[in-house]
């Protein structure tokens, strides 16, 4: 038998999506055709989706995002530009705002001030 959500972790999941979609909307995205949103980086356009306890997210060009990725210590797949972000483990505390959110302004920041070096 499924196990029940508790109440507290239902909360927790709509905190998250709240300031994870306020987050990532205060970047400047817009809204997306095949995700939510989506956001003009150095690495080109990535796409952004908010879900209950992670974040979808996938570059354009897989091949830019893996030239990024290999500098920030987060490897994107190669094939697929597929940038993802899992934070929940059953507890309401692994979604905390305070938890999650400097963890995604570390690696998108990296992002948005990414230079490419010229090969």
């Amino acid at each position: 038998m499924p196990r029940l959500k508790s109440k507290q972790l239902l909360k927790a999941k709509e905190r998250f999506r709240a300031a994870v979609t306020t987050y990532i909307v205060s970047l400047g995205t817009r809204p997306g055709m095949f995700y939510d949103y989506e956001l003009d980086t150095p690495a080109g356009l990535l796409h952004v989706s908010v879900y209950d306890d992670w974040v979808a997210t996938r570059f354009d060009d897989p091949a830019r995002g893996t030239e990024f990725t290999k500098t920030c210590g987060r490897s994107s797949n190669r094939y697929s530009g597929k940038w993802n972000f899992h934070f929940g483990d059953g507890t309401a505390e692994s979604l905390a705002p305070g938890t999650v959110l400097p963890q995604l302004d570390y690696f998108l920041d990296c992002l948005l001030h990414w230079e490419a070096v010229a090969a």
